[in-house]
């Protein structure tokens, strides 16, 4: 009775090649069968310390409006941590002259009818129109942020409703419909942004205090260890380049790569 139920287990027990045979279509091994998305921090989107201008002197004291992006970009990083890392002055400061600083809108009478004006496009967007019919004296008003803008037609209501027709709307012209003659017209929506700065308010100073900066360097970066890179690096750009302890052979190193030269733009 016990043999014969040992030659049953050992007829149904699958062997060890059954066991450990590799699947022709399964997915090599170290494969993952998903994708994996990871966590988008801060610094995915700084430009790289090297990117930064030789004269933060000129940067600094140039009109923000008028710059390029990279340039724009360091002004506007340089402000804004040297403003938060002053803990003596930041809570002194006043709530518009704190937002002037950090590069971001002050809410006013304009950035309040901007941010109406992107509601009800973005409204419109997702959302179909409805009114009078479109006339030649009063056509259907279709705003867009560029040229032009795709629109599609139902026509009227109840029988002078048709099937949807597509067309693109232009800049400058009149549309009709070929289904219904509704006419359409595009409106271009431009937001005015120099007016949202905030740039002539007797109450904001849009002038860059370089001893803020100074005093923030010494604060951070006094010791063994440099806590604000970037205004450790900017402080040693006001003061000529090449001044403060290992900027000499940061530069070179840089100089060294620009000119061809082997190696990596690794920050100092």
């Amino acid at each position: 009775m016990l043999s014969a139920f040992r030659a049953a287990s050992r007829a149904f027990a699958p062997s060890a090649s059954a066991v450990f045979r590799p699947r022709t279509a399964a997915l090599p091994l170290g494969t993952r069968g998903y994708r994996h998305w990871w966590k988008v921090l801060p610094e995915d989107f700084e430009l790289p310390q090297e990117s930064m201008p030789d004269d933060v002197t000129t940067l600094m004291k140039s009109n923000p409006v008028d710059l390029g992006f990279v340039d724009s970009y360091w002004y506007w990083r340089i402000r804004a941590e040297t403003a938060i890392l002053d803990p003596e002055n930041l809570p002194k400061k006043s709530y518009k002259q704190l937002a002037r600083d950090m590069g971001l809108v002050v809410v006013n009478q304009e950035a309040e009818h901007m941010m109406g004006i992107i509601e009800l496009y973005e409204y419109l967007k997702g959302s179909p129109m409805i009114g009078p019919f479109g006339t030649i004296e009063n056509p259907v008003l279709i705003p867009s942020v560029t040229t032009e803008r795709i629109v599609g037609c139902t026509g009227g209501t109840g029988d002078d409703e048709h099937m949807i027709l597509f067309f693109r709307c232009q800049e400058g012209f009149l549309y009709r419909c070929g289904e219904c003659d509704q006419v359409f017209m595009h409106v271009r929506v431009v937001y005015e942004h120099e007016k949202l700065w905030a740039a002539r308010d007797p109450e904001v100073s849009d002038v860059f205090d370089f001893k803020l900066l100074e005093k923030g360097h010494k604060m951070w970066n006094e010791g063994e260890m440099a806590m604000w890179d970037v205004g450790y690096k900017a402080q040693d750009a006001v003061l000529g380049g090449r001044v403060l302890p290992g900027m000499q052979e940061y530069r070179d190193h840089l100089d060294h790569i620009a000119s061809g030269g082997a190696g990596t733009l690794t920050p100092h």
